[in-house]
């Protein structure tokens, strides 16, 4: 019995040898990468935006029947806030990004003077657009980018004489507009932006019929405008990557 009992203890403790050689033989199991969101730029979307422009213009006189100046010119200041809607598509290539913008804004953008003796000039803007191409880097969600192009205004230019007689001039002006922005998305679908841009229209004359007869005025509007914006993108969806 004794030589039995031995022997079976020799075979437990064999076993239990065998079967801790086994277990410390498996194989090593790596866990999985975890999965990384990949925001998607590409796609139509469109939005809203609200913002504050100000910005410089003047009048410059000039004879009408020569083109000579007089030499008087007076310089002012605008203001104002725009608001209106946009629409685009974006294409993303990598970590590039590219896009075409077109936007349409309601204004109240203002300025004017009055002399000593009550001639001036008022101006105004109620309307604006513009069509813009996007460039930008995509850093996932955020998108810093530049934007530029071509951009149209409502102008009115009022010559006011002795603050009783007032002559209005009214014309769509063609500029350009250059500019740069931020953009986050914050959900796979809707972005926030905030975006600054330049608006140049140029110089050009109005030729003055009831207050000042005889005469020409020069302008030369520019604005500097911040916008804040929310875009709703079809399509395009978060995809994972491993």
């Amino acid at each position: 019995m004794k030589k039995l009992a031995i022997a079976a203890a020799a075979l437990v403790i064999g076993t239990a040898s065998a079967s801790a050689a086994d277990l410390a033989a498996r194989p090593y199991t790596k866990a999985p990468a975890p999965v990384v969101a990949v925001y998607n730029w590409t796609g139509f979307y469109i939005g809203a935006q609200v913002g504050y422009a100000w910005g410089d213009n003047s009048t410059t006189e000039f004879v009408t029947a020569t083109g000579v100046p007089t030499g008087f010119t007076r310089g002012f200041n605008t203001d104002g806030f725009v608001g209106g809607g946009h629409i685009g598509y974006n294409w993303q290539f990598g970590q590039f990004v590219f896009g075409l913008e077109g936007d349409i804004e309601g204004a109240d953008i203002k300025g004017g003077y009055r002399l000593a003796n009550l001639n001036g000039t008022d101006f105004r803007i109620d309307a604006q657009a513009s069509i813009r191409g996007r460039l930008g880097v995509a850093f996932n969600n955020s998108l810093l980018y530049v934007t530029g192009g071509a951009a149209w205004a409502d102008m009115d230019h009022t010559y006011v004489f002795a603050n009783t007689l007032f002559e209005t001039h009214s014309s769509t002006r063609t500029g350009w507009t250059v500019g740069a922005g931020w953009e986050y998305g914050f959900t796979p679908n809707w972005s926030a932006r905030l975006e600054y841009r330049y608006t140049d229209f140029g110089s050009f004359r109005n030729n003055s019929i009831f207050s000042f007869p005889g005469f020409t005025y020069e302008h030369d509007p520019v604005f500097h405008t911040v916008r804040g914006g929310i875009s709703y993108r079809f399509g395009g969806p978060v995809v994972a990557k491993y």
